[in-house]
C-alpha cells in the first residue's frame, strides 16, 4: 500500500531523444514558487546534475543566454508568461529547440496534455512526485 493517498503521476508524451552523458545533464527548473524551484534544483544538484532555476518564464529566457539546458522542468501556472507560452518560445529558439521540456505542475495531466503537446512539452510530472520519478522520466528522453 502506498504512503501517499493518491498515487502521483509522470507520463512521457513524445519520443524525443537528447544525446547527453548522464553526468553532464544541464537542467533548468522554472517555477514562480521560489521554495519549490530552489528545493527541486537542490535535489537534482545533489544527484550530480548541473542545475539552475528561474522564477518566471522571462527569467528562464534570460538564463539561456549564457547557459543552455538539455532539460527544462517548467511549471504551468505562473504569472505573466505561463508554462505553455514559455514552452512555445523555447521551441522557437535555436539553442533550446531540441531540449526536453517537462510540465511539472499540480494540475492534472488531463488538463495540461492538450495544450501542453501543442506548446511543445515532451512529458508531464505531477508535483508531489519524488525527484527520482522526475529523473526517471528525464532518463527516458535523454540518452
Amino acid at each position: 500500500m502506498s504512503v501517499y493517498p493518491h498515487p502521483s503521476h509522470c507520463a512521457l508524451w513524445t519520443n524525443r531523444c537528447v544525446d547527453v552523458d548522464r553526468e553532464q545533464w544541464r537542467i533548468l527548473v522554472v517555477d514562480d514558487n521560489a521554495f519549490s524551484a530552489e528545493a527541486l534544483a537542490a535535489a537534482l544538484e545533489s544527484d550530480g546534475f548541473d542545475t539552475r532555476y528561474a522564477f518566471s518564464g522571462v527569467d528562464a529566457l534570460h538564463a539561456i543566454d549564457h547557459w543552455v539546458p538539455h532539460v527544462v522542468i517548467l511549471d504551468i501556472t505562473m504569472p505573466e508568461h505561463d508554462g505553455f507560452a514559455t514552452a512555445r518560445v523555447l521551441r522557437r529558439i535555436a539553442r533550446t529547440r531540441e531540449a526536453v521540456i517537462i510540465a511539472f505542475t499540480a494540475l492534472g495531466e488531463e488538463i495540461v496534455r492538450p495544450e501542453g503537446l501543442h506548446a511543445g512539452f515532451d512529458g508531464y510530472c505531477q508535483k508531489g512526485n519524488p525527484p527520482a520519478a522526475l529523473v526517471h522520466l528525464i532518463a527516458r528522453l535523454v540518452h
